[in-house]
């Protein structure tokens, strides 16, 4: 593919609500307009100076005015990508599994994930987390972004149904210059090959619509009278399955959720028995470790010994000539010398 001279670097900040396409969407513009990606918890002074003069940093992050000063300095456009909320709220309920650094969304901002982990989406644990102080923050990020000038924006629907129309036309919004194949950037990035080299399940189902197969009219509405502005602000509505049993919700829960589950659990299986093996072989190496060292102690301690003893019969030679100093020594010690050869036999 060719990319044409731009007449200014391009930076995109691409700014949305978590589990709303962001990732796919980076790559994807990334691949089409020829510039590096990156996704990052937080934006600081030190990191901006590693960055590339050309790139899209992904980031969950509200606006604020000390932010927005950080973007107009260091030159980026803003990018935010919509999902239907439900939507949203159905990926992070089976992302909050897979993935523990969830928490890290916003710096924590609301709370986090730890009450999702195994529950439905229809129970009170989901309610109560999709109803409250944390969905309504990273909800937060979209709608901030949506309405913000300059801003330009995306729909995942929309992506879903017309990648390569929908890559042209952002393209076309940040760099025109480039003539890449944008059929064959897609296919590059289509969804289900992306599956198959992710390690925390990110790219799961991606199917629009799927909340009315697993969220009861009840619960939905619960959900849409506490977001109703944000529902507005982008559009959706809550346009729930009224004949969708409470059962049927949860056996199209298990359905759906059921395989990857397992994969993990087979993956976090197998990652304890290599850690178990592992952690084998390193108690063999310091047991082995261990013995070399008694071996080198009991050594150490006969040296000792023998040092030792000879320096005890090396005083008791030199008793005798306690007291004597200069010539006398040397006198005395030649008696010595003489003694032991007459008396050879006799212990010194």
């Amino acid at each position: 593919m060719g990319i044409g001279m731009r007449s200014t670097p391009l930076r995109i900040a691409l700014l949305g609500t978590p589990r709303s396409g962001n990732t796919w969407l980076r790559f994807l513009l990334g691949a089409a307009a020829g510039i590096p990606t990156c996704a990052v918890h937080e934006l600081t002074d030190a990191m901006l100076t590693d960055l590339p003069p050309e790139c899209i940093v992904q980031i969950h992050w509200r606006r604020d005015p000390e932010f927005l000063k950080l973007l107009a300095a260091n030159g980026f456009r803003v990018l935010t990508i919509a999902r239907h909320p439900f939507d949203v709220l159905i990926s992070i309920v089976q992302f909050a599994i897979h993935e523990s650094e969830s928490d890290r969304w916003l710096c924590g901002r609301g709370g986090d994930e730890s009450g999702l982990f195994g529950a439905l989406p229809r129970s009170r644990a989901f309610v109560e987390y999709a109803t409250g102080d944390r969905a309504r923050e990273l909800f937060g990020i979209t709608g901030d972004w949506w309405t913000h000038p300059g801003a330009v924006t995306a729909r995942y629907e929309d992506i879903v149904r017309d990648p390569v129309g929908e890559l042209g036309r952002l393209l076309a919004a940040f760099s025109p210059e480039s003539n890449a194949d944008l059929a064959e950037v897609v296919a590059r990035h289509d969804l289900q090959q992306l599956r198959k080299t992710s390690f925390n399940n990110h790219f799961w189902k991606g199917q629009p619509g799927l909340w009315r197969h697993l969220l009861p009219a009840a619960e939905a509405r619960d959900i849409a009278d506490a977001h109703a502005w944000h529902l507005q602000l982008l559009g959706y509505t809550c346009d729930a399955d009224g004949a969708l049993t409470n059962s049927a919700a949860d056996r199209n829960w298990i359905s759906a959720s059921g395989p990857s589950l397992r994969a993990a659990l087979r993956r976090a299986a197998a990652s304890h028995v290599h850690e178990r093996e592992a952690l084998r072989a390193e108690c063999e190496a310091l047991r082995a470790e261990r013995a070399a060292l008694h071996i080198e102690n009991d050594r150490f301690e006969q040296q000792l010994h023998t040092a030792r003893v000879e320096a005890a019969q090396q005083r008791a030679r030199m008793v005798p000539f306690e007291g004597l100093q200069g010539f006398s020594v040397k006198v005395a010690r030649a008696v010595q010398t003489v003694r032991d050869r007459v008396r050879p036999n006799q212990p010194r």
